[in-house]
């Protein structure tokens, strides 16, 4: 085998209208590639494929920017490729830039570019760091929202476990997305019986975590959860 060629045909300033399905073709290949094994994926990474898949994030081509996000998804499994969304400053909890792009493209009016960074952003989160930083992402709570409502199992499970994560990651974290909206969405698909048990028991988690740091309690009359801040005196 002549090996992976991971720069060809993604450098910068090649995706002309002439070459467009032909950067696609590559970063397809890639995200193939990169579901293979972690092997595959560190060759990837060795051979400086994550920048040019991130530059291919930023082109003005919904195309190219669908294809660029699912690349990094299967990437994201690789603990070196999850290095690579932290700060440089690695006690820092500002979120890195590649993290805040990610992010904001679990947002995006596609549907394939926000399933794939919501996996992409699941992956990451399985580090405590990656969760700090993501909640002082400015528009967080915002787009949680708005996903949250979304009625799309996949979608909905995907920024599910993200929550699942961050709660279970660290107490500030947990007490920051308790104390905002995302915890009134939590509450009402906590009770919504119609979605599938993956997603109930990912919701049942949620509170788990948010129990073990004392942050939520059982109201005694209707057995429904409330934050414990709220009866504070």
């Amino acid at each position: 085998s002549s090996g992976i060629n991971a720069e060809w045909p993604l450098r910068p300033g090649e995706a002309t209208n002439e070459n467009t399905f032909l950067v696609y073709d590559g970063l397809m290949a890639l995200t193939n590639l990169a579901s293979v094994s972690d092997s595959v994926r560190e060759r990837i990474v060795r051979e400086g494929g994550c920048h040019h898949i991130e530059f291919q994030q930023l082109e003005d081509n919904d195309v190219l920017r669908r294809a660029a996000t699912q690349a990094i998804c299967n990437l994201t499994l690789s603990e070196k490729v999850k290095e690579r969304y932290l700060p440089e400053d690695k006690e820092s909890t500002v979120p890195s830039d590649r993290l805040k792009v990610v992010f904001v493209f679990c947002g995006d009016e596609d549907y394939h570019t926000r399933i794939a960074a919501l996996g992409a952003v699941a992956y990451l989160s399985s580090d405590a760091r990656i969760c700090k930083c993501l909640a002082n992402i400015g528009s967080f709570v915002e787009i949680v929202r708005e996903t949250v409502c979304i009625e799309d199992a996949g979608i909905r499970h995907r920024l599910l476990v993200i929550l699942q994560n961050m709660l279970a990651s660290d107490k500030d974290v947990a007490e920051g997305i308790i104390n905002t909206e995302i915890f009134e969405c939590l509450l009402a698909l906590h009770q919504d019986k119609d979605l599938g048990k993956d997603m109930l028991d990912v919701i049942s988690n949620c509170m788990a975590a948010a129990r073990h740091w004392e942050l939520i309690q059982k109201n005694p009359g209707d057995m429904a959860y409330v934050a414990v801040t709220d009866n504070a005196e």
